[in-house]
């Protein structure tokens, strides 16, 4: 595969978190706005109001992240193609067709074709990654990342206070249409945005290059069993509060506002750990953190308890965006956007498979998703305590910039 040479003599050296980043962190945080106002009421709607059955949860589910993960090897190829720009702006506008599918289901089945759109609209996710990384300075490579990915957990803090309150009153269809419009809104933004020349390696490569990769091979190992454990139960945290504690909208959208305010924390601070404290600790913080908000959400103190529980369980976010950040250091001479969309696409299996497993247990118990995430997440710490280091590359950290055309790092997370 040969990716062109979109390079110019006249770059300028990125900033710190300029204009277009700030661009993108506005459209960002009104694109999770809107997503906040139902996205984790979504599945409560769909059994409380739709009927759909406790395992059918999971396969929606299941379905968006199988959509995702086929959604990015396109979505890397068009990035090699065609300017980022234009990759980034039409597939954000896919939002707003997804949103109305939600407003118009009759029934549960309705609801497929939103989240088959929920799903491939991260087609655009290896192009905003790179486009990050095109736009950062390389020692804040996966500050910046975490940074622009809070942007997430913000807006779905302050969406499900709003969607709850008027999916309480007036209704989830309601919801819906105003989401419409936030995501018009927010699709506009980034169409603000300037263009970043791409800077492709300007030579073949192969699959095998990344795959002969030992860094990238443990990363993909580690990483594989991370989601797992992050997306069994992740689907079932309001749908278990509605269906054991009868939470209604109102109040599981405050549970939600706590738990993305929760995730938005996590990620700055374990972006900065990453960043400062290595890679473990980084990625570790976020895994003890969703551990033992499974653990609290069993035990069921009471509301305290609960919205405890719900904010150290937002980290599941926390952990997509600091893996981000860690894996772009080990994809050696392969270029960036299609290191991340063959990782991207790689955890679209565990993710996928671990919301149907968790749908199967649902099923059988409302709680038993939450007691193997936290045996789960148990392992997952002994293995980033106890595996052996492997050897970091000397020097910076790989990351595309206007004078470089490959990512150099070689870091890896165990």
């Amino acid at each position: 595969m040969a990716a062109p040479d979109r390079s110019s003599p006249t770059d300028a050296p990125p900033a710190a978190f300029g204009r277009d980043l700030w661009l993108a962190f506005l459209a960002s945080l009104l694109f999770s706005l809107g997503l906040g106002l139902y996205y984790q009421l979504l599945n409560v709607y769909a059994i409380k109001n739709l009927g759909a059955p406790r395992f059918m949860i999971g396969a929606l589910v299941a379905l968006q992240l199988a959509m995702t993960a086929v959604s990015y090897l396109p979505g890397a190829w068009a990035t090699d193609h065609v300017r980022l720009k234009l990759v980034i702006v039409v597939v954000w506008w896919l939002t707003v067709p997804a949103a109305l599918s939600f407003a118009l289901a009759p029934s549960w089945p309705w609801l497929v074709p939103g989240y088959v759109l929920t799903g491939f609209y991260m087609a655009n996710n290896p192009a905003f990654k790179v486009y990050i990384m095109l736009k950062s300075g390389p020692e804040r490579m996966a500050r910046n990342i975490s940074y622009m990915f809070a942007s997430f957990p913000m807006g779905m803090a302050l969406g499900p206070l709003a969607g709850g309150w008027i999916a309480g009153h007036y209704g989830m269809r309601l919801v819906f249409v105003i989401a419409v419009g936030l995501y018009a809104v927010s699709a506009i933004v980034i169409s603000l945005i300037s263009d970043a020349p791409y800077h492709a390696a300007g030579r073949s490569w192969k699959l095998a290059d990344l795959l002969e990769n030992r860094v990238f091979r443990r990363n993909l190992a580690f990483f594989a069993g991370g989601f797992f454990t992050v997306y069994l139960a992740q689907p079932f945290v309001q749908p278990y509060f509605a269906q054991v504690h009868h939470l209604g909208y109102t109040a599981l959208g405050a549970l939600a506002a706590v738990g993305a305010v929760g995730g938005s924390l996590v990620t700055f601070v374990a972006g900065r750990t990453t960043d400062l404290r290595g890679h473990r600790r980084g990625i570790g913080l976020t895994l003890a953190c969703l551990t033992l908000g499974a653990v609290l959400m069993l035990a069921g103190w009471g509301p305290p308890f609960w919205g405890l529980a719900v904010f150290l369980y937002g980290a599941f976010d926390s952990f997509r965006f600091v893996t981000a950040g860690i894996v772009s250091h080990s994809f050696g001479a392969v270029p960036p956007v299609w290191g991340y969309a063959v990782f991207d696409a790689s955890m679209g299996v565990p993710m996928a498979c671990a919301a149907l497993a968790g749908g199967a247990l649902y099923r059988t118990s409302y709680g038993l998703p939450f007691v193997v995430v936290t045996g789960l997440g148990g392992v997952m710490l002994l293995v980033l305590l106890l595996a052996p280091r492997g050897q970091r590359a000397a020097g910076t950290s790989g990351l595309p910039s206007p004078a470089s055309a490959t990512l150099q790092g070689t870091k890896e997370i165990t």
